[in-house]
This record gives C-alpha cells, sequence and structure tokens, in this order.
C-alpha cells in the first residue's frame, strides 16, 4: 500500500510516521506538513527526524499550509512542548533534515498531494493527521488528480463533546480549518474518517510505553518515551489518565489493520449549532462517508508495540 501522510508534527504523530514506517505492508511515498500542533516548518523538521530512526529510503518532506483558508490558528504547544515533541528533539543533531525538507509552501505541496494521487490511484492512500488544509487546496486546485485514488484517511471531528473538552473551542483538526473540513467531507474520494471519539477509546499508558522502552530498547524506543513524556503528562492534568490517547496512530491503522475497528457508512456535516468547532453531525446533506465507530482496544495497542518493537529501525 502505497502512503502519503499530511502531519502537524507533534507527539501523535511522531507515533504514527514510526509505526507507517515500521508496518510491512506500507509504502511511505512522501509527507506533506500543515499548521497546527506546531508551525509546518517545525513540523517538517519533526517527520525528518522520526525518519532517521528507520534506514533508506527517506521520503522527501514539503511544507505546507501555514493557515487555515479562513481565520487564524492556535498551536497546541502547550500539549505537545514547545518543539511539539515534548522536548525531545533536543537531544539530536539538525542534520537528519538535510535533504528532506523541501521549503515548498502550500501551493506546492498540494500539487504534490495531487501528483501522489494521479501516480498512485487505486493503489494509493493520504492519510491526514492534522488540519485538512493542504488536501482542501488540493482537491479544490487539481480535482481530476483524485478520481481513481484509492482512498482517504482523516483522523478528525468528533460526534460528541469529551467533559474535558466541554471549556475548550472545539476538536483540534478540524476545529482548525472548518472551511476546509467542508471541502474535503464534500470531495475527497473514498473519505474514511477516524473520529476523535473512537480515538479515546485506546489509552497508551505510561507503564507499557516505558516498558516497551525497556524491552524493546532501541534509540526509536527511547525518543518516543522521551517524546511522550509531556504528552501524557498534559493527558494526566487534563483527562486523569496516565497514559495519552494515541490519536493519530490510529489513522495509520484504519489503513494497516482495518479488522480492529467496526465501520458504519454516515452521512456527514460539521454541526455548527453546538459553539463546539469540528463537531460532526449524522443526516442533513452531507454525503455517506465511511466512520471509524468502534475499535479493539487491546489489538490496536498490540500493533502499536508490534510497529515501534519492530527491528527495523537502528
Amino acid at each position: 500500500m502505497k502512503v502519503w501522510i499530511d502531519t502537524d508534527g507533534g507527539v501523535d504523530d511522531a507515533l504514527a510516521l514510526a509505526c507507517a514506517y515500521a508496518d510491512p505492508a506500507i509504502e511511505l511515498a512522501g509527507i506533506t506538513t500543515v499548521f497546527g500542533n506546531v508551525a509546518p516548518r517545525k513540523a517538517a523538521r519533526n517527520a525528518a527526524l522520526v525518519q532517521s530512526f528507520f534506514d533508506p529510503p527517506h521520503v522527501s518532506i514539503s511544507v505546507g499550509a501555514v493557515a487555515p483558508l479562513v481565520g487564524s490558528w492556535r498551536d497546541a504547544r502547550i500539549i505537545h512542548g514547545e518543539d511539539g515533541l515534548g522536548g525531545a528533539s533536543s537531544d539530536h543533531l539538525l542534520g537528519y533534515e538535510a535533504g528532506h525538507v523541501q521549503e515548498d509552501g502550500p501551493e506546492t505541496s498540494a500539487a504534490r498531494l495531487a501528483g501522489f494521487a494521479r501516480e498512485t490511484g487505486a493503489g494509493g492512500t493520504i492519510i491526514c493527521l492534522g488540519p485538512v488544509t493542504n488536501l482542501a487546496i488540493a482537491l479544490r486546485h487539481h480535482p481530476d488528480a483524485f478520481t481513481s485514488l484509492g482512498q482517504v484517511i482523516c483522523m478528525g471531528g468528533a460526534f460528541t463533546i469529551p467533559v474535558s473538552r466541554r471549556h475548550t473551542a472545539g476538536e483540534f483538526n478540524f476545529g482548525s480549518d472548518l472551511e476546509a473540513v467542508r471541502g474535503v467531507l464534500a470531495a475527497a474520494p473514498n473519505l474514511t474518517i477516524v473520529p476523535l471519539d473512537t480515538c479515546r477509546k485506546v489509552v497508551l499508558r505510561r507503564a507499557r510505553l516505558a516498558r516497551l522502552a525497556r524491552t524493546c530498547e532501541t534509540p526509536l524506543t527511547r525518543f518516543l518515551q522521551r517524546a511522550h513524556n509531556h504528552y501524557m503528562d498534559a493527558y494526566r492534568a487534563s483527562d486523569g489518565i496516565d497514559g495519552c490517547f494515541p490519536h493519530d496512530a490510529l489513522a495509520v491503522a484504519a489503513l494497516a489493520h482495518p479488522g480492529i475497528f467496526r465501520f458504519e457508512t454516515r452521512s456527514l456535516e460539521l454541526d455548527s449549532s453546538s459553539g463546539f468547532a469540528g463537531l460532526l453531525r449524522t443526516g442533513g446533506q452531507g454525503r455517506p462517508l465511511r466512520v471509524a465507530v468502534d475499535i479493539d482496544q487491546r489489538a490496536a495497542l498490540n500493533w502499536i508495540e508490534a510497529c515501534i518493537c519492530r527491528r527495523t529501525s537502528h
């Protein structure tokens, strides 16, 4: 399966990228970055750092949209750390960026997404792990390129508002660019949504990650443990769990291991009546889309563990 990943450079993005590199069923073809958890240039550096733990071939990383189609955005550094990786990037020299990060901008990044869709057709999948602005621009400017694409998977949106999020502005990924979400919901081919509700059914415990870092001791597992400490501290403060929800890795799992999910077809549209940006509702004028509505937590965690313990990293 040839895959293109669009990422906003946070801790769960790093875990998702590591799983994508490690899963033998996935052939990572390229990466674009978008504003979100951190700025897209920083997200590109973080993606390059993750791929430095794996043997070549390494893919190019295109710096994409710096802002939403409409309005402004607020980063998530309070959750992911100033560098987006809980401070873990400070342990590494910057040489891993050379030759991989391309300072492209949103139009060129969108063209790269379109080029991938056109070249791979039914054998290709685009996975969006952050705000969907790059994809929305690509669909708007290059609609014909996507007509035969195998599928698009987006981690974002929510059907219910978690108690811990009731005083926040909305679900982060979809809420950061509602105009882009409307375009993607309307036009992305073979679209699968992995919403916040489903992602929050899987908890990666701090103790489990620490055990993995001991039993599968590699530079990658040590890096992931270091990166997750700040992230898990944030979730302990907000949700009372000593761990985290590995949202973005589950979007990769929806492609690599779909049998651990239960999917339903629902007609979706944005619900603008709640004041919680990114809330989804069924019905209305939305087109039928595939939605991940449930997940086997044990199987999901076992898959993540198998990926990050796989001896493909150095």
